[in-house]
């Protein structure tokens, strides 16, 4: 199965799922761990790296999408809160859904800003450039796919 279908399906049983039970949240997090080994693959078959910029890139990359983690967590949870609501969604509610998701982009985007820096102590900036399109590549595929399963507001 290709990564983003995986990305999609962990979402959208997320979006499906109005409430999460615990269970489902195991489930949802080993199937993110999967991912990220799926991701961490792509980039690996994507980013040439020698041996010393290996060994100094993927400790960081770690780090990285370790940061990135929780603005991912954000996301679920306003999905799932979207899914919730769907159908009964209030002006309060979409406003209060905008706000966050507009925060949830700033949130990704300091993160990713922070890290250009550290990766280019590590790699060159071409190559810092290149695995900045791998995941901005990624992160489309994952996007494409959930706007043809989220509904539109109601």
């Amino acid at each position: 199965m290709s990564m983003h279908r995986t990305l999609a399906i962990v979402l959208l049983s997320v979006l499906g799922a109005a409430p999460v039970a615990a269970q489902d949240r195991a489930a949802i997090e080993l199937t993110r761990q999967q991912i990220q080994t799926e991701r961490q693959a792509i980039v690996a078959k994507n980013l040439p790296l020698s041996e010393p910029q290996s060994a100094a890139f993927w400790p960081l990359y770690r780090e990285y999408r370790a940061a990135l983690a929780p603005v991912g967590d954000r996301y679920v949870a306003l999905l799932t809160g979207y899914a919730e609501k769907y159908g009964s969604l209030t002006d309060q509610d979409a406003e209060a859904m905008l706000k966050e998701f507009l925060a949830i982009q700033n949130e990704k985007h300091k993160t990713q800003s922070k890290y250009v820096d550290r990766f280019k102590k590590v790699l060159p900036a071409t190559l810092v450039a290149r695995f900045y399109q791998i995941e901005n590549k990624l992160d489309a595929i994952v996007n494409y796919d959930l706007a043809g399963e989220v509904p539109l507001a109601q």
